[in-house]
């Protein structure tokens, strides 16, 4: 990176790296490539929905803005600019990119015999032992920590002012850690997982506003390598730093605040849904006391494994072999289907006892056949594409779905 940029200079200075400018063309055409074949497959908004799309180009973007515009050069003589940098990596970049639900689009646009390959390298227990592990909230929080302050330590800050690869290493840590910590917030299903997710995101703002506040209130200068390179940006050494640790402090909190109030609010909204649903439950029990005989025969019939003698025609035996055809298994754990060990979507076991499908559908057998024939047409914000199962092969799915318990 240049050290004697001049104000008159800068807008020459973009940054045209190979090991920037490829890895970004290359996450660009996979995104845009899979996303293509997902909506020409099933329908425009399906598995990726049209909002989080726009969310991945954006997130895109500022990577770009971050790491080949002017402000790239401008980051080895002001601190407060390297600050800006680091915090559009980090707190915007990052999250936005993540919202995008990347990894559906990047498995379409490789061939079919390439996301085979994928689905059985993520099937092993060595990378499922280690990807649960760093997913987990209090493992991917620790590791974003650790390279937040490792970084800001003079010595090693100031080697990324002298090394180029260094330099490379430290946006990598950068943005790896923030993309592993943002996925874990937004995955956070249920009450323990998001309680989890605001509180990791609360500690977030402490530990980058103790390190902004101790650049901007220090009277130390913390990098000397900045000494010759501010004055002609108006700006003294210890002024620089101070710039820069503010940034750090309050605009670089908002995200995880907005992040934090934000997935708050889902949990509330959840919470007051399942409010709602055992009031209408209470309900209707009450509304259809003289059916009461009925619904315990079906209750029992259910309890006795034997929901596939519903579904006229059906067969759970063809269907076991329809779920391998189909595909079923590189998405979803499935019980008794050979290979059948996909981490993308839930796993299937004990379908037959849940309560719903998908959260948005009563466990009956017309609606579980319903969404296995199309589940945008259901939930427009489902991951599962339409797959094209027929209507024979969606009965006898169902059949041996329902024999899971």
């Amino acid at each position: 990176m240049p050290r004697h940029l001049s104000p008159d200079h800068i807008w020459l200075t973009w940054s045209w790296e190979p090991g920037v400018v490829i890895p970004l063309g290359v996450a660009g055409v996979l995104y845009v490539v899979g996303l293509r074949r997902l909506w020409e497959a099933s329908m425009r908004g399906a598995g990726v929905r049209h909002l989080e799309a726009v969310s991945f180009v954006a997130g895109w973007l500022v990577i770009a803005l971050a790491l080949v515009s002017p402000l790239h050069a401008l980051g080895a003589v002001l601190f407060s600019a390297h600050m800006t940098q680091h915090e559009l990596l980090i707190t915007l970049g990052a999250p936005l990119l993540v919202l995008g639900r990347p990894l559906i689009p990047f498995l379409w646009a490789v061939p079919s015999e390439w996301r085979l390959s994928v689905g059985a390298v993520t099937r092993s227990e060595a990378f499922s032992a280690a990807w649960q592990a760093l997913t987990r909230p209090s493992v991917a929080f620790a590791l974003h920590a650790v390279a937040l302050w490792a970084w800001h330590i003079p010595r090693l800050y100031e080697a990324t002012l002298t090394s180029e690869l260094v330099h490379s290493l430290q946006h990598t840590t950068f943005l790896g850690t923030a993309l592993l910590f943002w996925w874990t917030i937004f995955s956070a299903r249920g009450d323990f997982r998001r309680g989890a997710a605001v509180f990791y995101l609360f500690a977030t703002v402490l530990l980058t506003g103790a390190l902004g506040a101790l650049l901007a209130f220090g009277g130390k200068l913390w990098y000397p390598a900045y000494s010759a390179t501010t004055l002609q940006w108006g700006l003294t050494p210890i002024e620089d730093q101070q710039l820069g640790g503010l940034i750090m402090w309050i605009p670089g909190s908002v995200a995880y605040v907005v992040a934090a109030l934000w997935i708050f609010a889902a949990w509330l909204r959840e919470a007051e849904r399942r409010t709602v649903q055992r009031e209408r439950a209470l309900l209707a029990t009450r509304s259809v006391l003289l059916l009461l005989g009925f619904v315990s025969l079906t209750s029992c019939n259910r309890a006795s494994g034997d929901e596939s003698q519903l579904i006229p025609g059906a067969n759970p035996n063809r269907g076991r072999i329809a779920i391998s055809r189909y595909g079923c298994g590189s998405c979803h754990t499935i019980p008794g289907i050979a290979g059948a060990h996909g981490l993308v979507g839930p796993p299937l076991g004990q379908i037959a006892s849940r309560v719903y499908i998908a959260g948005v559908l009563a466990n009956e057998p017309d609606n579980m056949i319903r969404w296995i024939e199309d589940p945008p047409s259901v939930d427009s914000k489902t991951a599962m594409p339409n797959m094209g199962v027929i209507g024979r092969d969606a009965r006898d799915i169902a059949a041996y779905l329902y024999t899971l318990r």
